[in-house]
């Protein structure tokens, strides 16, 4: 039920932030039932309420209806960093079942995560991936690093980022 509750909020949030000016009820369930979620025009006045005591919106006025605040622009962009995050999940998920590799042939596909930086830039990155090494939440420990104009795996590494094969 939460879940539901935070996904209609985000889905208003959205609206708002798309209209760029403040909406009432009505118009905000109009866009959302274009997005395919039907919610009626007291449902999103009590979805707007809650997210008026969250911070997330500002009653403008009758009229008007609600903008969106500072608060709930940040809101909906960390949901949209969980997005991303869930989407790199699912393609990861979907190279591994891609495997191919033989380790005794030394052969076949073999999916990696791979991040480039700047040479001045490593140990900074280094000590920023320190954490989560320790916290045992890397599927490994070890880092391969190339220099410029060498390759890694599939891959020539160059000082603007990678060359595909």
């Amino acid at each position: 039920m939460q879940q539901e509750t935070e996904r209609k909020i985000l889905a208003i949030l959205r609206v708002l932030e798309e209209a760029r000016r403040p909406l009432g009820a009505r118009v905000i369930a109009r866009h959302l039932k274009d997005c395919g979620i039907v919610l009626t025009e007291r449902a999103v006045r009590y979805h707007l309420q809650l997210m008026d005591e969250r911070g997330f919106t500002r009653f403008v006025g009758r009229r008007q209806g609600r903008e969106i605040t500072e608060k709930g622009l940040e809101e909906l962009k960390e949901a949209r960093v969980g997005d991303k995050v869930g989407f790199a999940i699912s393609r990861i998920e979907l190279l591994a079942f891609k495997t191919t590799f033989d380790p005794r042939r030394k052969k076949g596909f073999l999916p990696i995560n791979l991040s480039l930086f700047r040479e001045e830039d490593f140990p900074e990155a280094l000590e920023a991936m320190r954490p989560a090494f320790e916290a045992g939440i890397c599927v490994s420990r070890l880092v391969a690093v190339r220099p410029g104009g060498r390759r890694l795996g599939f891959a020539w590494v160059f000082k603007g980022g990678i060359l595909p094969p």
